[in-house]
Order: structure tokens, then C-alpha cells, then sequence
């Protein structure tokens, strides 16, 4: 049984409404809606009990009892067998006045958020209570809501984008929960999510397997999608929930060349793809851009940022997507390696095979050139993955069959899309990359291990039910209850249901001379194939290279004849 020090400190008189108390050095914070404290500790003390010394400054005629038991300033009081979820009354007594408030326990930090926040950025206060680097300091930050849909007047659970700055108001960075230490930090809600960490565990598998960037060996700390971690948040003295607290998606993360503003040139470079569109889906290629625009039809500009680089160069992103737009199969497949990161693209699509995240494939993505004046080739980075494992991005319809588990999805985009697809030149790749990462990482087990550790994580605390009472039944989700473990038992069973469907469709085993695509040999492969060779479509095409040399050719086209012969 381990002994903590316990320090309880009214911020105004003791029974006022305002009254704080801190544990352990740790500030317990008060909950408006539920007369609750909430208070962060170690995690090795849940399923112990906390033995510490209480202080107070109450007044002097004020009597003090936790659970019926009176504690005297400074004297010890035991919390048994802490638990998430678990509360003990603190009462405090003062002549005829009397109040009563409860106590309860996270392991999560708790974020303290003070101000009127908006769709612009405002001034305000932040403190991050961690159990174990534990700090109060009250910082000032900047705060905006942050999101199309999800920042529109009628939400309740914001998402928030923060900035924190020192007293004169100028960039200051924070380091919270052994993350990067930055001035720029996510708060996501997880607001229409009824799981609500989709986003933060698909973000950490895409991690957790992705294949680097090109450029790794120069920079061995390029990193592609985000880390964070869960937070509970106090707002303005009412409980809102838990949040997945992250690092910002910037130059930082990419390690991409920083813009020389001696000689005014651009070097690295970062776009996000913001609306659902044939142009953000590389498909249609558009030559006119205006580099004093922060924006390329919807594709935003994120580094150098405009308002500190005027004008910008879209040259690089608009080259890229002429080549996969306009470019025939032969083409496509004897250049794109070198606008594009394959090996990356490759593993993107199979990631959104995995996870079916319908809302990914054309916006929300993180385009990004390493340095243009060194090679034009762009790789990428993941965002906002809240609507995947069947997940939707709208909380009308719950489980709707477009995001079945069993849904045949072919992504309208033209390079991902053109990579995997039977006729090109990385198709064979395409399908042993996911053979390799089908036999290894993504096994049923290993997945849902993530979604299972991200639920356990916070029911565990107490915050699952914290956040169940606070927004189920909410319009946010559109009046449906919010039942986190009930939907985990979903999203289990979707996972299960989904890798074996895309084994058997998908990624099924390739048919040799099936040189359409369609798995079937006949005289429609044999037709497909000679016009192929005659005209130089198809180059290394897996599937139609049957007597696996390395190319198409007439050895082939006799070949699938001999299938075909055989098959009658």
C-alpha cells in the first residue's frame, strides 16, 4: 500500500462553488454538472489504496468529512481500492452551510480549458495536469474550433486547434505526455464517432507499418501521421468528455527542407487535400494555378505558409498530378516512380483496403515534397481516419451497407488507385506487400488488439462512463445513445468479417492470363494482350505475364491460349 501526499486547497472560501482540491500535488478539479472532482493519479495506484495526508485552506470553524469520516487539516485519509468510475463524498460544514461535492480518480491527464472559443483563434487558458510529470501551470493559449463539419454552430463536443504563446503573446512550445514538445496541438473529440478513438488507433497502425518515406535514410525521424494520447477535459468548469490530444501535421513531422529566406527559395513543401473532388483525387489535371493563392482547387497549402512565402509554387504538385491524370497505362507505368513514392502509395491503399476509410482517399490527406530542388517526387500523410471500420461520417445512418465490411471498394484516384489496379506495372507488388503485411501485422487478432487496448484504456479510468453520461443521446449523434463498449463489439466483428473478404476479392490469388482483370482466361484476355503488345499498354503486367519473365510478349499470348485449350 503506497502513501501519497494529498493536498486539498479551496481556491475561495470552503463551501464555496468554486472550491478546488489537488491531490498528491495534483490539482482535482471540480465538474459544475456533476459536483465531482476529478483528479489524476499514477496509474500503478488503480486497484490500491491511496493513503495521504489532506490539507485544506477551509475555514478554521469548517468541518471537513470524506465518506462520513472527519479529516482534520493535514491529517491522512485512505481512498480504498481505487477504480475508475469509483466516488467518495466530501462534505464540508460550516455552521448551518453545508455542501457536499464527490471525489473520483483518472490515470489520464486532465486538460483545464478557461475561455470563449470560437471559429477564431481567442485567447485563453490551458493547464495539462499529468499523474506522473506533473505540472499546474497555467499557460496562455490560443484556441479555435477546428473542422468543416464538425466546427458548425449547432455542434456541442468541439474539436479545438491550440497554439500556445508566452505573456507577450508571441510562439511558445509545450511538450505534454512525452510528445514532441510544439506550440501547435489537436484536440480531437472524436465527435460523430460512436467508438470514439477511431481516428487516434487508425493513426497509430498507419504508424505502427507504414513503410518510411524515400528520403528516411536522410532523415531517420520522418514521421507520417501523428502521435497523441487521450486526455479528459474540463471546459470552463463542466466535464466534456475525453479527447485524443495530438501533434500537429507540419514540415516538422516530414523533416522536410526548410524554405531559405535568404535566397527566397522553396525547398520542402506540404499540401492537404480538403474537399471530396476529382481534382484532390488526382483524376482531373488542371495547368492553371496562381501561386499568390493559398490554395490549388481545393488543395491548401501548408508549407511554406502563404502569408510567410508570397508566391508559393505549385509547379511540383500540379506536374505530379498531370502524370497521373493524363498519362496512358504505359506511360503511367514508365514514370510515375518518379513523382510518386510507390512504396508509400502502396501501402496507403492497402491501409484504406484494411480499414475501409471512405472519407480518406480523396481529401484528408497530407501531400508533401521532400525538397523540389532535389528530387519532384511527393509521398504522403495520413489525417482524420474517424470514419473506417465502418465508421460514417454523418450519425443519421448508423451502420449503413455502403460501409459494410464486405463492400467492394475500387478508389476513384489516380494514383493509388492506378498503382493497385491489374494493369499496372506495381500491381504484383500491390498484392504481395499485402500477402506479407496479411501474414504479419494485419491478422485479425493483431487489429482488433488495437481497438481493444484504446477502449480498455479509457474505460478502465472511469472516462468511458464519464463520457457515455455526458453526451449520449446528444444531436451531435443525432439522439442515439452512446454505448462505447457495445460499438467495440461491432467494429470486432467488422474487422473479422473484413480481411477475410478482401483475401478472397480483393487480394485474392492472381490468375495468370487473366489480362483483363475480370479472373476469368478466355478469348477476351487473348484480345486485351495483343493489342497490349502491339501497342505498348501494358508493361510487366503481372497477370499477364504468365510465364513469369518479366514482360508481355507473344511467348505469353501463346500461353494464354494453351490456358484457355487445356481449360475446354
Amino acid at each position: 500500500m503506497k502513501k501519497y501526499i494529498l493536498l486539498a486547497i479551496v481556491s475561495a472560501a470552503a463551501l464555496s462553488a468554486s472550491a478546488q482540491l489537488t491531490i498528491g500535488g495534483h490539482l482535482a478539479v471540480l465538474d459544475s454538472l456533476t459536483s465531482t472532482y476529478l483528479c489524476p493519479v499514477a496509474k500503478t495506484q488503480f486497484g490500491t489504496d491511496l493513503v495521504a495526508p489532506v490539507t485544506y485552506t477551509a475555514d478554521s470553524t469548517a468541518t471537513v468529512t470524506i465518506d462520513g469520516a472527519e479529516v482534520a487539516w493535514g491529517a491522512e485519509h485512505t481512498f480504498t481500492a481505487v477504480e475508475g468510475g469509483k466516488r467518495w463524498a466530501i462534505t464540508m460544514a460550516d455552521g448551518d452551510s453545508i455542501v457536499t461535492r464527490y471525489i473520483t480518480f483518472t490515470y489520464l491527464p486532465v486538460m483545464v480549458m478557461n475561455g470563449e472559443f470560437g471559429s477564431n483563434y481567442t485567447l485563453g487558458t490551458i493547464q495539462v495536469l499529468e499523474p506522473e510529470n506533473y505540472t499546474d501551470e497555467l499557460m496562455p493559449c490560443k484556441v479555435k474550433w477546428r473542422g468543416a463539419s464538425t466546427a458548425l454552430s449547432k455542434r456541442h463536443k468541439r474539436n479545438y486547434h491550440l497554439k500556445f504563446v508566452d505573456e507577450q503573446g508571441e510562439k511558445m512550445d509545450r511538450k505534454f505526455m512525452g510528445l514532441r514538445k510544439d506550440n501547435s496541438w489537436i484536440m480531437d473529440a472524436g465527435q460523430i464517432d460512436f467508438l470514439r478513438v477511431r481516428n487516434r488507433v487508425a493513426t497509430q497502425i498507419w504508424n505502427d507499418f507504414a513503410t518510411l518515406p524515400y528520403y528516411a535514410d536522410l532523415e531517420p525521424k520522418v514521421k507520417t501521421g501523428v502521435d497523441g494520447g487521450f486526455v479528459e477535459v474540463i471546459l470552463n468548469g463542466k466535464y466534456v468528455g475525453f479527447y485524443a490530444l495530438t501533434e500537429a501535421m507540419d514540415r516538422k513531422q516530414m523533416k522536410l527542407a526548410k524554405y531559405d529566406p535568404e535566397t527566397l527559395e522553396i525547398r520542402g513543401q506540404l499540401w492537404k487535400t480538403t474537399v471530396l473532388s476529382s481534382i484532390n483525387s488526382f483524376m482531373i489535371y488542371k495547368p492553371e494555378y496562381d501561386n499568390t493563392s493559398d490554395n490549388y482547387y481545393g488543395i491548401e497549402t501548408k508549407y511554406p505558409e502563404l502569408d510567410e512565402v508570397c508566391p508559393t509554387e505549385y509547379k511540383t504538385l500540379v506536374e505530379a498530378i498531370a502524370i497521373a491524370d493524363t498519362s496512358t497505362v504505359s506511360n503511367f507505368n514508365h514514370k510515375a516512380d518518379a513523382y510518386f513514392d510507390i512504396p508509400v502509395l502502396i501501402d496507403y491503399e492497402i491501409f484504406l483496403q484494411v480499414l475501409l476509410a471512405t472519407d480518406s482517399y480523396s481529401k484528408n490527406i497530407y501531400w508533401f515534397c521532400y525538397d523540389r530542388t532535389a528530387d519532384k517526387k511527393l509521398s504522403l500523410g495520413v489525417w482524420d481516419l474517424d470514419t473506417s471500420v465502418g465508421g460514417n461520417w454523418e450519425t443519421g445512418s448508423f451502420h449503413p451497407s455502403s460501409l459494410s465490411p464486405t463492400r467492394s471498394l475500387i478508389f476513384a484516384n489516380g494514383t493509388f488507385g492506378r498503382i493497385s489496379l491489374y494493369d499496372s506495372r506495381w500491381y504484383r507488388d500491390s498484392y504481395k506487400r499485402y500477402r506479407e503485411l496479411r501474414n504479419t501485422f494485419f491478422t485479425e487478432d493483431n487489429i482488433i488488439s488495437y481497438y481493444e487496448n484504446a477502449v480498455n484504456e479509457v474505460t478502465n479510468c472511469g472516462a468511458v462512463a464519464r463520457e457515455e453520461a455526458r453526451w449520449s443521446r446528444d444531436s451531435d449523434l443525432s439522439g442515439r445513445e452512446l454505448n462505447i463498449a457495445s460499438e467495440l463489439e461491432y467494429v470486432k466483428d467488422w474487422i473479422r468479417i473484413r480481411l477475410p473478404h478482401l483475401d478472397a476479392n480483393r487480394y485474392a490469388e492472381p490468375v495468370f492470363g487473366d489480362v483483363n482483370g475480370d479472373r476469368v482466361v478466355d478469348i477476351n484476355d487473348i484480345n486485351v494482350a495483343v493489342n497490349c503488345v502491339l501497342h505498348d499498354g501494358i508493361w510487366d503486367n503481372w497477370q499477364s505475364d504468365v510465364n513469369q519473365d518479366g514482360t508481355t510478349d507473344v511467348v505469353d499470348i501463346n500461353n494464354i491460349i494453351n490456358v484457355i485449350l487445356n481449360a475446354q
